[in-house]
């Protein structure tokens, strides 16, 4: 039985993460090309577009290093240049369709999709801080925010995570790009967490000894270190409070999922990293405005907003809706969605977990009665706010610590 295009676009990444209606919408403003046999077709000519194999075979060359992708094959569920490499190109085997999507037009109607419904509640504050609050909200309504770019080896390893043809070489020399990636890498490799008996002191082997899983993790998060940049000292203090708290979150969220077996642990350091990505934004636009609040202030309009501009920043970045979740509702104490545990219920446990004995925990509910707490089955924080099971990986979560801010 042949599939309809609806049905054919529904497995495409990104595509997949729009609903059926806004992929339909989507689909009706995109174009179809054809390809005779022998004919060629550049990256260049598709900077602005997500090109998609419908029909037909074709090699794509990139880097050098040629590979046959044919209409069937899961590699035609992905964009055929999704890397920014301008040397790429695709020679058409057979007659080939093609599907061709504006990248502005999906980005945009993703994120309609991901910030319908906001809420922002009244908050207590004065009348000039009042107008800066509605001015970022404005901003983030209005995609006037800026948002911040995601690290290009994080990109890059992003991409190749979807691709089953990238190995060790390939990694290596995305790594490679970054000289500050590269170290903190090394660094890492060599840490009490990953070290074996003999020093690494290249970055193949290096990936080598972390493997390709392990090696995305672990650079993706070190890159992401890039983002929590500022210029003034106020907004670089509080960047670096920002960067601490993510750490130690992420550093929690990998034991609890390594501890637990109900979570990828790589998978739930990388969503504690970006549970507060929403922040950064709105510190930028205030930093670029010169704005000044009083830290009251300051701290209100980061909480009503934090949601809003981290779900943008996640659609912007191309991740996926598991995580896009985390950056909208981790602050949701009471969040409850159902029996079994999700990333953002982990992310919520690890940050209560990251203020036990200290004076946030005063203003926050007790874990013991958080439903994504109970779900987690991790035993019960006692009387003097201590858990068991983060005693027992005290030295584990310091080591993920050290090698995040190497």
């Amino acid at each position: 039985m042949t599939q309809s295009l609806e049905q054919i676009a529904s497995e495409f990444v990104p595509l997949k993460e729009l609903s059926e209606q806004g992929r339909a919408a989507l689909l009706q403003q995109a174009g179809q090309d054809t390809l005779a046999a022998g004919a060629k077709i550049n990256a260049t000519d598709h900077r602005e577009h997500l090109v998609y194999l419908l029909e037909g075979s074709l090699g794509l060359v990139s880097q050098g290093k040629a590979n046959r992708v044919t209409a069937d094959s899961p590699r035609a569920r992905l964009p055929l240049f999704p890397e920014r490499i301008s040397n790429e190109f695709a020679v058409a085997e057979s007659a080939c369709r093609l599907l061709v999507i504006d990248k502005t037009a999906f980005a945009e109607r993703l994120n309609d999709e991901r910030t319908a419904g906001f809420e922002v509640n009244d908050v207590e504050i004065n009348a000039d801080e009042g107008r800066i609050f509605q001015e970022i909200y404005e901003a983030t309504l209005n995609n006037r925010l800026e948002l911040p770019p995601m690290p290009e080896v994080a990109i890059r390893i992003q991409r190749m995570a979807d691709d089953p043809d990238v190995g060790i070489p390939e990694l290596t020399k995305v790594v490679q790009m970054d000289a500050a990636v590269a170290g903190a890498l090394l660094h890492a490799t060599n840490s009490p967490l990953y070290r074996g008996a003999q020093p690494i002191t290249n970055i193949r082997d290096a990936v080598v000894r972390l493997g390709l899983k392990t090696t995305r993790m672990l650079a993706t998060n070190i890159a992401m270190r890039q983002t929590f940049k500022a210029d003034s000292a106020l907004v670089k203090e509080r960047m670096r409070q920002l960067w601490e708290h993510s750490v130690n979150v992420s550093a929690i969220a990998y034991v609890l999922a390594r501890k637990s077996r109900k979570f990828d642990p790589e998978r739930a350091l990388l969503a504690g990293l970006m549970h507060d990505i929403g922040v950064i934004p709105i510190l930028k636009y205030m930093e670029n405005q010169g704005t000044k609040l009083s830290p009251e202030a300051l701290e209100s309009t980061l909480f009503k907003l934090h949601g809003m501009t981290g779900v943008l920043v996640m659609n912007y970045w191309g991740m996926d809706p598991e995580l896009v979740t985390v950056a909208e509702e981790a602050d949701n104490w009471m969040r409850d969605t159902g029996e079994k545990p999700d990333y953002c219920d982990l992310v919520i446990v690890s940050q209560l977990l990251s203020y036990l004995n200290t004076p946030r925990m005063a203003s926050l509910p007790d874990p013991n009665q958080v439903p994504a707490f109970k779900k987690m089955d991790i035993g019960s924080v006692d009387a003097d706010m201590n858990l068991a099971i983060l005693d027992e990986v005290r030295d584990e979560l310091e080591a993920i610590k050290h090698v995040l801010n190497a």
